[in-house]
């Protein structure tokens, strides 16, 4: 069943909610013991290794570990990692586990119960009031409200620090196999925050999708905000990003870009995206300004 984003929304509240009293119910007999937790993706694991006492974190996922990927892969090594299957979570006994909707471990979340492991599915953010919320709702879950509290507080006063002025540019987000990100998407609503025009939101695209070509050659972006060039990929994943109708349009064309570990997930790292966005943005305009 396809909800509506309101709907949708409120039903997410309601899970979150529904999880955090479950696992109230589950430490209930000795309340200072803090729930032992395992996240089984790199999603999950960025609120846990951020907000969790480092003594409740049992386990984290293999992609943790990988700087290219994941901002915080220094925390990371300091713990067990896992490829998020059932057998592991089995032999880790975490009190929570930490999923993403798309888990495939999910259909034996019963089993798991039956072992005391709650498995908890986080959702996937859409813009930055999603991942204020998802991380409370994690903090609550495990028992670190306050510490995520914290981490929001910081987090809000950066990003409201970057939404002080206006920026006239009409961003495109690109990929290197031509995807990009229309409106309904957390990197819309973080280049719409910084007062910056979001170029495929602008041409009618919502969601995840993918920018043909042939449509940037009459009238590109201002500027191009290239997100995962850094990474090897296969010649497949990389033919738009190696075409040379592309390749053309960057030669006279703007370009910022993003390294792949800022802002995969939709979390509280999306201010640092934000904060990388503005300073390049902030340097493209004043060497426009003052050309050599």
């Amino acid at each position: 069943m396809i909800l509506t984003s309101r709907i949708a929304s409120r039903a997410v509240g309601w899970v979150l909610l529904a999880l955090c009293l479950t696992t109230a119910l589950v430490v209930q007999a000795d309340p200072t013991r803090l729930p032992r937790v395992a996240s089984t993706n790199l999603c999950a694991d960025l609120p846990l290794l951020q907000i969790a006492d480092p003594g409740q974190i049992v386990s984290v996922s293999y992609q943790s570990q990988n700087p290219r990927v994941s901002p915080v892969s220094d925390a990371a090594r300091a713990y067990p990692v896992n490829r998020g299957s059932v057998e592991e979570l089995l032999h880790l006994k975490p009190d929570i586990a930490l999923v993403y909707s798309g888990w495939t471990g999910r259909r034996h979340a019963q089993l798991l119960a039956e072992q005391g492991i709650e498995v908890v599915a986080l959702p996937y953010a859409k813009n930055w009031t999603d991942a204020i919320e998802n991380t409370r709702a994690i903090g609550a879950l495990i028992g670190r409200a306050e510490t995520s509290e914290r981490r929001i507080a910081q987090a809000e006063r950066r990003m409201r620090a970057l939404t002080e002025r206006a920026r006239s540019y009409s961003l495109l987000y690109l990929r290197p196999n031509g995807g990009t990100a229309g409106s309904q998407t957390y990197v819309d609503d973080v280049i719409t925050r910084l007062g910056l025009h979001n170029y495929a939101a602008e041409h009618g695209y919502a969601g995840w999708r993918s920018f043909p070509l042939e449509h940037l050659v009459a009238e590109p972006p201002d500027v191009f905000l290239l997100g995962y060039f850094d990474q090897a990929r296969s010649l497949t994943g990389s033919a738009y990003g190696l075409h040379p109708v592309f390749k053309a349009l960057l030669e006279r064309t703007p370009a910022i870009s993003l390294p792949g570990s800022v802002w995969g997930c939709g979390g509280l790292e999306l201010v640092e995206a934000a904060e990388q966005i503005s300073e390049q943005i902030d340097r493209l305009a004043l060497d426009q300004d003052h050309p050599p």
